[in-house]
């Protein structure tokens, strides 16, 4: 999981957004008020000083507009034009009438054409005009550069102050969707050591928000959950415990019952009936087995473990087993460092994986143990040409008693491999069941596996 794609980080990329689009609205907003504001204060003063042009007579009208222009020493506020009816220049600093302009009419945002060119043109002026008494039209410009400048000043403080909250509060957020990432990666772990059969993990419920009412809610349905596989847990096993004891009688009374004694057929029954309280009594005694590895949780009985040596002595012993069935049984041993194990618990472990080979395995074929050095560890593999598995049930038949359809003939109980799981898990190996084309690979990995976080 990345921080690009966690919902916390999706949220606040969308309250930036939302942020970011007020900001704007903001800045908008005043830019409308303040530039409105501008033109109705220039138009004011505009529409003031028309008032008092237009009171006085026409030449000391001129006059007045002559003595303003002369006597602005810095860069002058207001410009003036008067023009004739029909457009020609008559006094002023406004050397052409602007056509875009209407006598009496609104004022608009136009930077007329000035008599000199040593005058500087302001950036922004609001323009308008109205006609005289005696036909003739006066122009004033008013320079608002001033009042724009203050009001860009203004709307670039309100820009940037937005851009600064907005940076700082991304930045605030990242650290918290960061924080809270850990969180979530922390209770993904622990919620893999759940799923691989730790039951006594539970996720940490610190912080008292959202996901400490959900860690809450998980931790109560483990609870749940441990309780019910225990009492399931207890009353098995204490069935098999139970049961194996009145089987035993029933064993040792049919072994004792001379064959001689009965009829060819009911001594056949017998035999059978002996043959088959075995194969419960063997049943019951791996559903134990299961039962007790699985209830180790130290690992006192750990010690270096040659995998090379110990795969050497199973082929050993398993080679006459093979050769029985007509089975060739093959070792591809390579050195290998040593590793922590119990060496019962793994010899148990590949002894049943050998011995499913070899049953599983068609006649005349092959059976392939494999000791091989990977960068984590040894890894070991055994590999048959039988008839496989699908690979829906490869999750299946790691259970108790489960047995593939394709299998369903072969003897046996169906808990040969859920030892070697129970192997596998108390040692934090991986088991994996793989596709041989044609069989089946269990390949065994002896190093801690690496849960994804």
């Amino acid at each position: 999981m990345s921080l690009w794609r966690s919902t916390i980080f999706r949220l606040l990329m969308i309250y930036a957004l939302v942020f970011a689009g007020s900001v704007l609205g903001l800045v908008w907003v005043n830019y409308c008020s303040s530039a409105n504001y501008t033109a109705t204060q220039a138009d004011y003063n505009i529409n003031w000083q028309f008032q008092y042009f237009a009171a006085l007579p026409r030449d000391l009208m001129l006059e007045q507009i002559d003595a303003r222009i002369r006597t602005t020493i810095h860069r002058p506020v207001n410009y003036y034009g008067v023009f004739a009816p029909d457009g020609q220049y008559l006094k002023g600093d406004i050397a052409v009438r602007p056509a875009v302009v209407e006598p009496n009419g609104d004022g608009v945002w136009f930077r007329p054409q000035l008599t000199s060119l040593k005058i500087e043109r302001p950036q922004y002026m609001r323009t308008k005009a109205t006609r005289l008494a005696d036909g003739d039209v006066l122009v004033i410009a008013r320079d608002v550069d001033e009042m724009t400048r203050l009001r860009d000043y203004m709307l670039g403080g309100i820009a940037w102050s937005g851009a600064i909250a907005l940076l700082g509060g991304l930045g605030f957020g990242v650290l918290c969707s960061a924080v809270q990432l850990r969180r979530i990666k922390e209770m993904r772990r622990l919620a893999n050591l759940i799923a691989q059969g730790n039951l006594n993990t539970r996720l940490p419920e610190r912080g008292g928000d959202e996901l400490a009412w959900l860690s809450q809610i998980v931790n109560h349905m483990l609870d749940e959950i441990s309780r019910l596989m225990n009492e399931v847990k207890s009353a098995c096993d204490g069935i098999a415990h139970d049961l194996r004891t009145p089987l035993i009688h029933i064993r040792s009374l049919l072994a004792r019952i001379e064959p001689t004694a009965l009829r060819d057929a009911d001594a056949q029954r017998v035999q059978l009936a002996a043959q088959e309280t075995d194969e419960v009594l063997k049943r019951f005694a791996a559903i134990l087995r299961i039962s007790e590895i699985e209830a180790l949780h130290r690992r006192a009985e750990f010690s270096d473990t040659d995998m090379c040596a110990l795969c050497q002595q199973i082929g050993e012993l398993y080679a006459p087993v093979a050769a029985a069935r007509s089975v060739e049984l093959k070792l591809d041993l390579q050195p290998v460092l040593h590793v922590r194990a119990d060496y019962p618990l793994m010899y148990e472990a590949l002894v049943n994986i050998v011995d499913n080979a070899i049953k599983f395995a068609p006649e005349d074929g092959t059976v392939v143990i494999a000791v091989s050095q990977c960068v984590e560890g040894p890894r070991i593999t055994v590999r048959d040409d039988g008839p496989g598995i699908r690979r829906e049930e490869k999750l299946a038949v790691l259970q108790r008693f489960y047995r593939s359809e394709r299998t369903r003939d072969t003897p046996g109980s169906g808990l040969g491999l859920s030892v070697v799981q129970a192997v596998a898990r108390l040692h934090d190996f991986r088991l994996a069941l793989e596709d041989a084309n044609p069989g089946t690979c269990v390949a065994l990995d002896c190093w801690p596996e690496r849960r994804g976080l």
